[in-house]
């Protein structure tokens, strides 16, 4: 990602209600990544990378540890970036290396952390991402900023019967960390995860996900949407039923998080918007495709469905 896009991200997060206010806490003794008139200014953490780990094709988590205690959580948003090894001509064509003197770096969501590591999913599929995906245990990266409410954190699950998380792709990292967090909190209410992939060979944490929902019935369910098998998520009304509550439940009482291609997550938000979900149950995290055209015709039909779900549950409460 170039560095203009970089920092055009990292302002329209600022002014997003998303920001997660206090992102921008000191750690003494590191350097700023932006200079002062730039973008918003943060520290830069010195961490090493543990190991890069194929998950599924072309998926890569990245296995992160810091000698410093850091405060995170699946969900919010940091600023990636390790050095690359380019000779001169390499150098002159990579805009964001030249201009970062070799250094690549990019916005990524956080899938897990503890006190001092963190775990980010990638997709590889630029000259960045292959730069994690290849390097060796030990390669020194840094990372800085906090962006985004964490996933679990932006669910009122004092107010919230019913979670259901829809990814894309990569997406699904974070997703994997807030059910994990969730599954702590006796006191959450169940969770649904609809990851949806264009390919089989591309699910992440299979028969992890299985071993979760064995281990957690009644808190914990997920399936998997292949595009290539059934069409997306969105592509007819019987796919749709896979959000769908299974009980009868107050037309209120869903949280929807969208997570992954930004067609995805601006259609869904469209029609849950339309069947008259309330903005404050609707969190959402867009990866790429931000310009993309949402289709109306697939906006009707997510409205249609979730809109005859509420009715049916009024109906059943009267």
């Amino acid at each position: 990602m170039k560095t203009s896009r970089l920092l055009v991200l990292i302002i329209q997060l600022i002014g997003s209600r998303a920001f997660a206010p206090g992102s921008f806490g000191n750690h003494r003794g590191h350097s700023k990544l932006f200079a002062e008139g730039g973008a918003p200014q943060y520290d830069k953490i010195e961490a090493v990378l543990k190991q890069a780990e194929v998950l599924s094709k072309g998926c890569v988590m990245l296995h992160i540890d810091t000698g410093t205690a850091i405060d995170y959580q699946p969900g919010n948003v940091l600023a990636l970036e390790i050095e690359g090894n380019w000779n001169l001509s390499e150098l002159e064509e990579k805009e964001d290396a030249k201009t970062n003197g070799g250094v690549l770096r990019g916005p990524y969501t956080v899938s897990r952390a503890t006190e001092k590591s963190l775990d980010i999913l990638i997709k590889v599929v630029g000259d960045k991402s292959k730069m994690f995906a290849n390097a060796e245990a030990g390669t020194p990266v840094k990372f800085g900023g906090k962006f985004k409410v964490p996933i679990v954190e932006g669910i009122q699950k004092e107010e919230t019967k019913r979670v259901v998380l829809i990814s894309t792709g990569v997406g699904v990292g974070p997703c994997v960390g807030a059910v994990e967090e969730a599954l702590k909190d006796d006191s959450f209410p169940p969770v649904e995860l609809c990851a949806c992939y264009r390919n089989s060979d591309e699910i992440v944490y299979g028969t992890y996900l299985d071993e979760l929902q064995a281990e957690n019935p009644g808190r914990f369910s997920w399936k998997a949407i292949v595009s290539s098998e059934r069409g997306r998520l969105s592509a007819n009304e019987n796919n749709l039923q896979a959000i769908v509550s299974p009980i009868e439940l107050g037309p209120n009482d869903t949280h929807y998080h969208l997570i992954g291609n930004g067609q995805m997550v601006s259609e869904f938000k469209a029609g849950l918007d339309k069947a008259g979900i309330p903005g404050d149950k609707v969190t959402v995290e867009m990866y790429f495709n931000h310009k993309a055209t949402a289709d109306d015709d697939v906006i009707d039909r997510i409205a249609n469905v979730i809109f005859s779900a509420k009715t049916a549950e009024a109906l059943y409460n009267k």
